[in-house]
């Protein structure tokens, strides 16, 4: 039986906004991600939906809650969806990173798929626990609508699937921006994208998807 699945990026942080590797490190919503939060919900308020699910993590947590609200459900705390475990690299700015980690931060924006964060999770760790974690939520929506709100990376790691990737081919699958939508179809453990990445909805609220300092050209 199918699952529809409706993924929400989480706003725009005060990590984002510090040009900080997050991880587990756990950042607010700045203003423009509280405006993108109740922008998702507006864009979902006339879609059914049953259940609501999110990274347990605040700036993920925050995004989900106006969506929940919207629907009169309520919002599910789910552990298994946040941002990847950084490590040593957590609350650290990218440039940071690039001066104390040089190799390991080469390898991520260049070769994400077969990176690790140092002292953290591999990638291919991490997608196993996303992947799981969907697969978990799915099964036990059998048949119907659920919005989850998470992070970046976890996102990378469902349309890298979605794909037909493995995990380490997932430098081929470009980053969502905050608060964008992605959707998709669960069946029997397969994932298929219907959209991925929509911004439409956030107008003069939309952010870039990355750091310069992430840019591998730079």
């Amino acid at each position: 039986m199918k699952t529809n699945l409706i993924l929400i990026r989480h706003g725009y942080s005060t990590a984002n906004e510090a040009d900080v590797f997050a991880g587990f490190y756990d950042a607010e919503l700045t203003a423009t991600g509280v405006r993108q939060a109740e922008k998702c919900a507006a864009a979902l308020k006339d879609e059914y939906i049953d259940a609501v699910y999110a990274s347990d993590l605040r700036r993920a947590f925050r995004t989900a809650e106006p969506v929940a609200a919207s629907h009169g459900l309520p919002l599910i705390p789910e552990p298994g969806m946040r941002e990847i475990f950084a490590g040593e690299w957590e609350g650290l700015t990218f440039r940071a990173l690039a001066e104390r980690f040089p190799e390991d931060v080469h390898v991520w924006m260049t070769d994400i798929g077969n990176s690790r964060c140092t002292g953290g999770e591999s990638v291919k760790e991490f997608s196993a626990r996303i992947l799981s974690t969907v697969d978990r939520i799915a099964a036990a929506n059998a048949g119907k609508t659920v919005c989850i709100g998470t992070h970046a990376t976890p996102i990378r790691a469902v349309c890298t699937a979605a794909a037909g990737l493995p995990a380490g081919r997932m430098a081929e699958i470009p980053w969502v921006r905050n608060a964008s939508i992605s959707r998709f179809v669960w069946e029997d453990g397969v994932l298929t994208a219907v959209s991925v990445g929509e911004t439409a909805h956030l107008g003069d609220d939309e952010t870039p998807p990355l750091p310069v300092t992430l840019d591998p050209e730079e």
